[in-house]
């Protein structure tokens, strides 16, 4: 099983669950994810999605290094491989709030998740690292364009351009994160938030998400397409091959 979903409260909570991969995203699993927001936004009892994974030690380690590999090889097209994670699009569309639980280290695809998110709530044990440019890419699910909008152009010039880790503490200074929690306690926090979105009205909640995102869509332009082709261009160039194939050698 890859993700586990129950009911918790007002809230379904999503544990990602794939520990021989360190809960690496592949395909599959966005697809899952996307799926289950879905069903989650759809049905009127729940007034909240809450994101987790297993272990302690890491909440994302990012996209799938080997189907990403086996893709590349395959000879897949950077539009292609993004057109397979196009199920993370549940995020921004559901109409109930989601809320990341984030248990363990957020590593590259998984500070994307968290930009996805509508709260972030990190234990504080837990570290954070774009580390898009040491495998030869940008970010591909839009990370780029959410980063600039929530933390900033010069702070998000910093982690993108260094892949600097920084500690659950720096990622609340600088915006990135909503709150900082004890280790162990992000799952009842979240489940908590939630219980505090369902004391307002569904249909108002949702009327808000709505306009939050055709403001933030509208802000953005064109900014997701120029992140779409620097993804693409970046894709089969020899600096990503090689850090994948680096990647995996180690493993």
């Amino acid at each position: 099983m890859t993700l586990r979903v129950e009911a918790a409260g007002d809230a379904v909570v999503l544990t990602i669950d794939r520990l021989e991969r360190r809960n690496a995203i592949d395909s599959d699993l966005a697809s899952r994810l996307g799926e289950a927001i879905r069903r989650a936004s759809a049905d009127p009892r729940v007034r909240g999605v809450v994101l987790t994974a297993t272990s302690s030690d890491v909440f994302v380690a990012g996209g799938d290094i080997r189907e990403l590999h086996a893709l590349a090889a395959g000879g897949a097209e950077g539009g292609e491989v993004l057109r397979l994670f196009e199920g993370l699009s549940a995020f921004e569309e559901s109409e109930v709030p989601i809320v990341a639980a984030v248990q363990g280290d957020a590593l590259g695809g998984g500070c994307e998740l968290l930009l996805l998110c509508d709260f972030v709530i990190v234990e504080v044990h837990a570290a954070l690292s774009f580390r898009h440019v040491k495998m030869g890419l940008s970010p591909a699910w839009g990370g780029l364009t959410r980063l600039c909008e929530r933390v900033g152009p010069l702070a998000a010039a910093r982690l993108l351009l260094t892949a600097e880790r920084i500690d659950a503490a720096e990622a609340l200074r600088i915006g990135l994160v909503s709150e900082v929690v004890p280790t162990g306690a992000a799952r009842s926090r979240a489940i908590a938030q939630v219980g505090r979105i369902a004391e307002g009205p569904r249909a108002s909640v949702a009327a808000m998400k709505r306009s939050l995102r055709e403001v933030r869509e509208a802000l953005r332009a064109s900014a997701a397409e120029v992140e779409r082709r620097a993804f693409a261009e970046q894709w089969n160039g020899p600096e990503h091959r090689r850090a994948m194939d680096t990647f995996l050698s180690k493993k």
